[in-house]
């Protein structure tokens, strides 16, 4: 039977008023809200971080998305209904389960949310209007079910297609969907005029890597011919590792479309020499988020320990880790740079830089701040991040709805 699919509007207002003297964030997570924070660093500790807000939004809005003004939000909500549902200031059901993922595509006109469904083996494509209203006439399913892709080695992980995101390049020419259950990086070319998103090439990744999220580098010229470059840098869940891949634009006047993509590094561990006093092996890490820094000389890339219930996890125990590393001139990671520090907290799901807010664009010298959310300690923390990669606690606060996801506004 085809699945049925239909959207349902529900209109909640948010107001994004100016705040010049501080920072707000929105935390998502597994309590079924949506929590506003406000960090003033000029506060006593104690006080810099508080709640502001909160509203309900689902079962588990564990992924959110603004607009380029900063004044619409969607939320990709993980265990909505038995089909999963994408809310932003409305609410929509897909055909798609367990979306994990969203992103703006702004490349297209009209705008479009791009939701990758991870137990769906999908990706949804949903005009927005230009007041941040879902179309769902305009709904398109780009499915990754039987795409030809052999199933990766890690049998209860790898069972099927599983896309865990769906990354718009610097251009707006294509989107990487890494996919978990067949080790693929999946290249969707994007038809600027038409609007059109649709599989065109793959790029394969190492047997049971996972690779679990994808962040692109600065955009650079390369050689004489014009041409552009950027890294791809992929993080690898099950594998516990980061990779990176060379992506090279086609030159001025070339007859090809997508670029070229090579991999260029593999499997860059994550992991400390030996796992937690308590455990007998690795088998229970999974990597988690990576971000790339504001002066863009350091990845950071968190990772969980444990095997966690996002419900029901526990505080006790160590704290997970961050991985810091250094990149070069040639934006390869310097293995020999990593550091390992503490998230401060546990199940590091998401982090986020403060350089990424809407609302206060980041200027040079500046702080920088990396906010991270830590679900099964049920905490957002702050850290401030110097220009040598050290990363220093300024604040924290808990009981904030398990968060899976924390976004600076």
């Amino acid at each position: 039977m085809k699945p049925l699919f239909f959207l349902a509007f529900a209109r909640e207002e948010v107001e994004l008023s100016d705040m010049p003297s501080s920072y707000r964030l929105y935390a998502g997570g597994y309590e079924g809200k949506i929590v506003q924070l406000e960090f003033d660093s000029d506060k006593a500790p104690a006080d810099r971080l508080c709640v502001t807000g909160q509203f309900e939004c689902g079962e588990a809005p564990t992924w959110l998305t603004f607009s380029q003004d900063g004044k619409t939000m969607w939320s990709a909500d993980e265990w909505g209904k038995e089909n999963g549902t994408l809310t932003t200031l409305h609410v929509g059901e897909e055909d798609g389960l367990w979306p994990c993922h969203s992103s703006l595509l702004t490349s297209t006109n009209p705008r479009q949310i791009l939701t990758a469904n991870y137990k769906g083996a999908n990706v949804h494509c949903i005009q927005v209007g230009k007041d941040g209203e879902l179309d769902a006439r305009t709904a398109k399913v780009v499915s990754m079910d039987k795409t030809g892709s052999s199933l990766g080695p890690v049998g209860w992980r790898q069972e099927q297609a599983h896309p865990h995101g769906a990354h718009p390049d610097p251009t707006g020419a294509f989107v990487v969907v890494p996919d978990l259950g067949t080790d693929d990086l999946r290249i969707l070319r994007v038809d600027t005029v038409s609007g059109a998103v649709s599989e065109d090439k793959i790029v394969h990744m190492q047997p049971g890597d996972g690779p679990r999220h994808v962040l692109f580098g600065l955009l650079r010229s390369k050689g004489v011919d014009g041409r552009k470059e950027t890294r791809l840098y992929v993080m690898n869940e099950l594998d516990n590792s980061l990779s990176v891949v060379g992506v090279t634009y086609p030159a001025a006047g070339s007859s090809s479309v997508l670029p070229d993509f090579k991999v260029l590094q593999q499997r860059v561990s994550l992991l400390p020499p030996r796992p937690f006093p308590h455990q007998q092996n690795f088998d229970s890490w999974h990597s988690a988020e990576l971000v790339l820094s504001p002066c863009g000389h350091f990845l950071l890339a968190s990772n969980r320990a444990e095997a966690h219930d996002p419900a029901a996890g526990t505080r006790e125990g160590p704290d997970d880790l961050v991985a810091v590393l250094q990149i070069d001139s040639d934006g390869l990671l310097v293995e020999a740079s990593r550091r390992l520090v503490s998230s401060g907290g546990r199940a590091p799901r998401h982090m986020s830089f403060s350089s990424e807010s809407i609302r206060q664009p980041y200027k040079a010298g500046t702080p920088a701040y990396l906010a991270v959310a830590a679900h099964d300690s049920d905490e957002v923390i702050i850290f401030e991040f110097s220009s040598q990669g050290a990363l220093t606690e300024v604040a924290r606060i808990r009981d904030v709805g398990r968060p899976g996801i924390v976004l600076w506004a």
